[in-house]
């Protein structure tokens, strides 16, 4: 992608992040992102097919960074370099604050389903490189659903508190529930 287009896509994004500061997922319209960005209509549809594949875009661009680990370009939380869940789940929560608006905990928080699928999805990823054990003989798949779920309905209700506490507290707060014995801590 040359320049001038990754402008033109940044110019979509920040408008796309202005339109959801002030309304809901569902309510913001494709026109409206083209009247925002101030481009036209086919310098749109020439970067994206739908309002759905722009979040889509976006959101893939943040967790394949969360995957790829800390970097550079994280500054504001370049101590987390620990490769374990924990560490993963805090380097998570600072982009889901930090980026694009925060944008992704207010579509969690509004349970816009075509993000809240796609971050679910991820976090499945997420999870099955941390590994933690299914107590009790518990099956897997259904551990990982149980834990999936609660990091969910923790993020949300951690945007929807207006972020009462920092990542890493989180983190380490669903880390105990996830494991209560501590042992993702030491991974």
């Amino acid at each position: 992608m040359d320049r001038r287009q990754r402008k033109t896509r940044q110019s979509i994004y920040t408008a796309f992040e202005s339109l959801m500061s002030k309304s809901r997922y569902r309510d913001i319209t494709v026109a409206q992102i083209i009247d925002e960005a101030d481009i036209g209509r086919s310098t749109f549809y020439a970067h994206f097919e739908t309002k759905d594949d722009l979040l889509k875009e976006m959101c893939t661009e943040m967790f394949d960074h969360v995957f790829e680990g800390v970097d550079s370009h994280c500054i504001t939380h370049a101590s987390l370099e620990t490769p374990n869940l924990e560490g993963r789940l805090a380097h998570l929560l600072y982009h889901l604050r930090d980026t694009h608006g925060a944008i992704c905990g207010s579509l969690l928080e509004q349970g816009e389903p075509h993000f809240t699928a796609y971050f679910n999805g991820r976090l499945r990823e997420l999870v099955a490189l941390g590994r933690p054990e299914a107590p009790c003989g518990m099956p897997g798949d259904l551990h990982s659903d149980l834990v999936v779920d609660s990091i969910d309905r923790a993020v949300v209700w951690w945007f929807s508190h207006s972020t009462p506490c920092g990542p890493e507290e989180l983190a380490r707060w669903m880390m105990g529930f996830i494991e209560p014995s501590g042992a993702g801590a030491r991974r």
